[in-house]
């Protein structure tokens, strides 16, 4: 029996990163990650810093698009970290729920199905991610063995990622152990990124099963009051169940509204980078093959904004049936003393549920067509400029 929204596949990564409760140092997993990557960094933006020339530009996006993704994963996982004890609160509320839906068969058969979502989303997501990485990484080798001319340097191999280490790489079996490192290394942050894009949709599918619930318990509580006449105690549990989900997506939002703005700036800026490195494709000899690696990873970026943009507008419809749930209630066969209740109810759903990105805008389709439209527009003055 599923007993939890956040899929078994989320729960091992928020262990191996120290996020989930009642790991036993998880200080000292989450500072040996963090130190990696800021090693990583370091390197990255060291090579930013040697090749900031005109003549090499497309090397210079293509690696300010990896490290920009590096630093939007480090930061996500800093601010996480900040929050922890308000994701252990949400984690605590979540087994609650559960923990009362498995005495009611119908709020089971709700959880159950959003759980299953939930998992199978988890399981695409990482796995979507993970082949669209090891395309974009592997794609420089599989172009170099197919143009492969008498002038290659074989002293001048390609590690998976723009990166400038101090020392000499390009010895053999020093290069090769660097090759496979870097690679394990991002496809790590790459499953990162993965767990915390699920956890959001997970989060989200939980508080969206409780308003299901909600919901169905005013539709049941109206033909209780029609038969007996009395539904005080119903309504107070109701009233109870709403203030919970109210304090959820609260909870939610100060644990991912600083993630949100990043997502939409950083997210913004490695779309425009790929955009550029799209159009450099397209008049290249080698453009097919770059292009395919590009577009596969342009497309993995873009699915990132669209599903935490999914995630806001699935939670702000979902709230409204709140509203709309208790209004259909036939609050005048009810006694005036109980119907007032309603209206009480009625003035809370209006406070929306929403994710949005820093307290300043909603995150919803509108947020991710203005997102596209940028991106698209600057793709257009690229190729009418190149």
């Amino acid at each position: 029996m599923i007993t939890s929204t956040v899929s078994p596949t989320l729960i091992i990564g928020l262990r191996f990163f120290g996020f989930w409760p009642g790991v036993s140092y998880s200080t000292i997993y989450w500072l040996s990650f963090m130190s990696t990557m800021l090693i990583m960094q370091y390197f990255q933006y060291l090579y930013i810093f040697n090749h900031l020339k005109t003549s090499e530009l497309t090397n210079l996006v293509d690696s300010l698009m990896t490290t920009s993704i590096y630093s939007l994963t480090f930061l996500k996982l800093v601010i996480l970290w900040i929050h922890r004890r308000v994701f252990h609160t949400i984690l605590a509320d979540m087994e609650n729920d559960w923990r009362e839906c498995i005495n009611v068969d119908q709020h089971l058969h709700i959880m159950t199905i959003k759980a299953n979502i939930s998992h199978f989303f988890s399981s695409s997501l990482l796995s979507f991610n993970a082949i669209a990485s090891a395309f974009y990484l592997l794609g420089d080798y599989v172009i170099r063995f197919i143009f492969l001319t008498k002038d290659y340097n074989a002293t001048l191999r390609q590690l998976p990622m723009k990166i400038q280490f101090p020392f000499e790489t390009q010895q053999s079996p020093m290069f090769e152990c660097f090759v496979v490192s870097l690679f394990l290394h991002a496809m790590l942050q790459v499953w990162s990124m993965a767990i915390l894009n699920g956890l959001i949709f997970a989060l989200v599918l939980h508080l969206s099963g409780q308003v299901d619930i909600i919901c169905q318990e005013f539709r049941n509580i109206s033909r209780t009051t029609l038969l007996y006449g009395s539904s005080l105690s119903s309504f107070g549990v109701l009233v109870e169940r709403h203030n919970r989900i109210i304090s959820l997506s609260e909870n939610i939002e100060k644990l991912f509204s600083f993630i949100a703005l990043m997502q939409v700036v950083w997210n913004t800026l490695v779309i425009c980078c790929l955009g550029f490195i799209i159009i450099i494709s397209i008049h290249n000899e080698t453009g097919v093959f770059a292009l395919v690696k590009t577009v596969i990873a342009y497309f993995s970026i873009i699915m990132e904004v669209f599903f935490i943009c999914f995630a806001g507008e699935y939670l702000g419809l979902k709230g409204n049936l709140i509203a709309r749930a208790t209004y259909e209630t036939p609050w005048y066969d009810i006694p005036s003393n109980q119907s007032k209740i309603i209206i009480f109810i009625l003035l809370r759903s209006q406070k929306r549920l929403a994710i949005t990105a820093g307290k300043m805008m909603d995150m919803s389709f509108e947020t991710f067509t203005s997102i596209m439209k940028a991106s698209v527009s600057y793709i257009s003055v690229l190729n009418a400029m190149y």
